[in-house]
């Protein structure tokens, strides 16, 4: 299918819920490329937040539309609306939901560690120019998507360096933290925090408002700290985070038969209405080191 025949038609955008800057700089390259409206639905992150306000996007402009333009998500109960249109699928995940892009008019999905990265491509492959604004945006979402780097390797790098252009890295700052985080909840977390050594393996347990919070920990003092596990509560549950190498022998090995067991629901890195971190530390007397 030729998706430059979209341009014509009317078009509604739409990312996952707790919409991310992947998703909202997804819906924006759709935008100023096809035209129509939008729906983004309410974000998670200060990130999000800031990217949306330099974007000068709101939560949502539903109007009339034939089509649905859906990104960054490989499952159709991720959406926070019906597909009650046709529609096509710009995502970067594994397809996870295979009947969801069976029934999709045209997909275009490539397994890369963000949205962005797949629509620069398939920008490049239509001959379509990007504007300044569209590749910032695209720098904010890789730099996001891949926990701020953490995950990131050199085709990342080299992506993000013509995202950048000519503006500086500090100008992403400005954009991701320009919503403040709660001081005072932010030092009580800290001062609440709970850690414990156990078979050599240093763990945190503490108690955040706000994911920001959570983010703001791991940026600045999960490594600082030397941590191995972080076990952080959260109104919607439970949020963990491990050093990369413990990934495998504690997470998939101990936590996830747990997640299982009690079927835990688990969406965005959150098990959602799970709190009971004592099932985890104990999990965790079975841990072989490594």
């Amino acid at each position: 299918m030729d998706l430059l025949y979209f341009k014509s038609k009317k078009i509604l955008h739409t990312t996952h819920k707790m919409a991310d800057c992947d998703g909202i700089a997804s819906v924006y390259w759709g935008l100023k490329v096809f035209g129509g409206s939008y729906y983004i639905p309410p974000y998670e992150l200060r990130s999000a937040y800031g990217l949306l306000k330099y974007l000068n996007l709101s939560f949502k402009t539903l109007d009339n539309f034939d089509y649905i333009f859906v990104y960054d998500t490989d499952k159709r109960e991720d959406l926070d609306i019906n597909l009650s249109k046709p529609y096509v699928i710009f995502d970067h995940h594994n397809k996870r939901d295979r009947k969801f892009f069976q029934n999709a008019l045209f997909s275009y999905s490539i397994t890369s560690s963000a949205n962005v990265i797949n629509l620069y491509n398939l920008s490049t492959e239509l001959g379509i120019e990007l504007d300044e604004t569209i590749l910032f945006s695209f720098a904010i979402a890789l730099y996001t998507d891949t926990a701020m780097f953490r995950t990131a390797r050199k085709n990342e790098f080299l992506y993000f360096s013509k995202f950048l252009g000519n503006k500086k890295f500090e100008d992403l700052y400005e954009i991701i933290y320009q919503k403040e985080i709660s001081q005072e909840n932010f030092i009580s977390s800290i001062k609440n925090a709970k850690f414990l050594n156990r078979n050599n393996l240093k763990i945190c347990i503490t108690q955040f408002e706000t994911h920001d919070e959570f983010y703001a920990f791991i940026d600045g003092l999960f490594n600082v700290l030397n941590l191995d596990v972080l076990l952080a509560i959260l109104p919607e549950g439970l949020r963990i985070h491990l050093k990369k190498k413990h990934v495998q022998k504690i997470y998939h090995a101990l936590f996830v038969p747990i997640q299982k067991e009690y079927n835990i629901r688990r969406y965005q890195g959150i098990w959602l209405n799970f709190y009971d971190y004592n099932l985890l530390l104990n999990a965790l007397d079975n841990y072989k080191g490594g």
